[in-house]
């Protein structure tokens, strides 16, 4: 980004920042970079204007809101490499490479001291146990910090040393054109006063299309000042009455539109468009309880395959989906688990079962994952595997008592299942496939089950269901059992007023009676109404205690009661991970451990 005031601001999307101010701005800046006033000795100064000798408390004074898992420093058993331990680091084999006097870097010394850089590069390094991506970060800073002075300088990548990988349609160039050709300007100008850069740089006959590399004869559409990509669909204007499309040829087609009655006109993470209005919520628990996008509960006790929610009721700006929910019996009598979560959706099946597996397509992926069209994220946070879909479609799965379905407002009244119709009224949510409503609850629920392959399940307990009346499930009301769900100054208190706790608590007294008083089962419902308030943004305090459900953590990692798992992952170490924003209780980590998809492993056993 450039000013017309001439402050540059340059971001690698990963790990390198730039800001690069005109010498007017000398001493009259602040923040992390300093005061710019060419004095290193004044430039940890708080915000208040004090002189601040401790880095931490100093970048501690910068920060500017508090994010879920972000802490001011490192806690509990920190790393920490000494000089001895930074020694190989600094060889030639790794940071070293910066200083040789006879290396590629050797024109530069004089224009950019490399002493601070292989210092930065050497504590990187060794933090992460020599990872070659972070490695390469470190040296790849020095050379963007050298060829902003102009430097020229020798080949330093190789097959065997950082080597280069470029995406489609593009090459590797040490000292590409600071101005490369865009779809914007064919030809990149002639008066460019950019310096060069070392990068991917588009192929010959190719251009950029925004971060792709396109034929010429592919290039997108320029309308009112912004580019976009052919074949894209966008919202011109600023009341999302006009609705336009990139043709070739450079041409823009436009219709008149409106939102729909459950949208509205907004921004959303940078795109202007008809946005939902708000969001229907589906929720699984227990043995299990359900409860409709509308507010309907009642309970499911077969152990077959469902339909939960499918689009039912086309309409050409909605994505088709479909979530099914397979039951299974447990080792206990009348009771009921959830086993399997199934989503269709955007051309991929993903498949989520209890314990904790998954797999996409009929493979098993790494998380986090995002697929390359970008239509769909899934990761893992605290004890949940969570799906996020395009169209607005969020599945939350705690893989064991817990299944929360999220969808769009824009789907109201166009779904169907055993979540209900979703058009704001509970009482014809028991709606058959056919549009008729049903007589009862069995009959609604059995209209919805999927043909099992052995046929091997069952519709249910029927006459020889547990009889958990208001006298058998007393004992569980207590504060040391489902009360602790209700009680206003318990750990869950701060989260009535976002959740409510009527629904989680008879679900607890019931599958406490059904169970028999199983302690697993208590801790089952109480991590359900943890996770639905976790889901919902609320704070809880902490429940868990090493004699009271305590969760048992894999080697290398202990419990948090609000951690982001997705931010401490080998994955974050070479691309910055699509997380999600909000913390769940988990098991995170151990400071030098990162979550490799399957277990907590040192740094340097992080794959590629």
């Amino acid at each position: 980004v450039r000013t017309d005031f001439d402050v540059r601001v340059s971001f690698d999307w990963y790990s390198y920042a730039r800001v690069i101010v005109p010498q007017a701005y000398a001493g009259a800046v602040c923040g992390l970079c300093g005061n710019a006033n060419g004095d290193t000795e004044d430039d940890f100064t708080a915000p208040d204007g004090s002189r601040l000798t401790d880095p931490v408390q100093f970048a501690d004074s910068w920060k500017v809101a508090d994010v879920p898992g972000c802490s001011a420093g490192c806690t509990g058993d920190c790393p920490v490499c000494n000089e001895e331990q930074k020694k190989p680091y600094r060889g030639d084999g790794y940071c070293g490479v910066l200083a040789g006097a006879g290396g590629p870097f050797a024109a530069c010394h004089a224009a950019v001291d490399p002493a601070p850089f292989v210092d930065d590069c050497a504590f990187d390094t060794c933090q992460y146990k020599g990872h070659r991506d972070t490695l390469c970060s470190a040296v790849a800073a020095y050379v963007t910090a050298c060829q902003s002075q102009g430097v020229q300088l020798q080949e330093w990548r190789t097959p065997d040393f950082c080597s280069p990988a470029c995406p489609p349609n593009s090459h590797y160039e040490l000292c590409g054109t600071g101005c490369p050709a865009t779809c914007g300007g064919p030809a990149a100008p002639e008066a460019c006063d950019a310096p060069c850069a070392e990068g991917c740089f588009c192929d010959a006959g190719f251009v950029l299309s925004g971060d792709e590399c396109v034929a010429a004869g592919e290039c997108g559409c320029l309308h009112r000042g912004r580019y976009y990509k052919l074949g894209e669909d966008f919202y011109a204007g600023e009341s999302c009455r006009e609705r336009c499309v990139c043709r070739p040829g450079g041409t823009v087609a436009c219709r008149e539109t409106s939102c729909g009655p459950h949208e509205e006109c907004r921004a959303e993470r940078g795109v202007l468009g008809c946005h939902p209005a708000g969001y229907g919520k589906l929720v699984v628990a227990g043995d299990p309880h359900h409860v409709s996008f509308d507010g309907r509960a009642f309970h499911l006790r077969g152990s077959c395959t469902y339909v939960l929610a499918r689009l039912c009721k086309p309409d050409p700006r909605l994505a088709n989906f479909s979530v099914l929910l397979e039951n299974q019996a447990s080792g206990q009598a009348n009771v009921v688990l959830m086993k399997k979560v199934v989503t269709s959706v955007h051309g991929y099946t993903v498949t989520m079962e209890r314990g904790r597996t998954w797999e996409m397509n009929g493979e098993r992926y790494t998380l986090p994952l995002t697929t390359r069209d970008n239509k769909l994220r899934v990761s893992q946070e605290g004890t949940n595997m969570v799906l996020d879909a395009a169209l607005g479609l969020q599945l939350l799965y705690n893989a064991a008592s817990y299944l929360l379905v999220t969808i769009p407002s824009s789907y109201q009244g166009r779904v169907c299942g055993l979540g209900g119709n979703y058009n704001g009224k509970k009482d014809d949510d028991f709606q058959l496939p056919n549009g008729a409503i049903a007589q009862s609850m069995e009959e609604f629920v059995a209209s919805w089950k999927v043909p099992a392959e052995d046929g091997a399940c069952t519709d249910g307990c029927g006459a020889n269901c547990p009889a958990c009346d208001a006298t058998n499930t007393a004992p569980f009301r207590a504060g040391d059992s489902c009360g602790l769900i209700r009680d206003p100054a318990g750990p869950f208190g701060t989260c009535h007023p976002q959740v409510s706790p009527v629904d989680y608590f008879n679900h607890c007294l019931y599958d406490m009676c059904a169970a028999n008083s199983a302690r697993e089962t208590l801790c089952q419902s109480l991590q359900a109404y943890a996770a639905a308030c976790q889901a919902a943004g609320a704070k809880i305090g902490a429940w868990r205690t090493a004699s009271f459900c305590p969760l048992s953590c894999p080697p290398h990692s202990h419990y948090e009661l609000c951690t982001r798992s997705c931010d401490f992952s080998c994955a974050s170490l070479s691309v910055a991970a699509a997380c999600g924003r909000r913390c769940f209780e988990g098991c995170q980590c151990d400071d030098g451990f990162l979550f490799d998809g399957a277990a907590c492993v040192s740094v340097e056993r992080c794959g590629c």
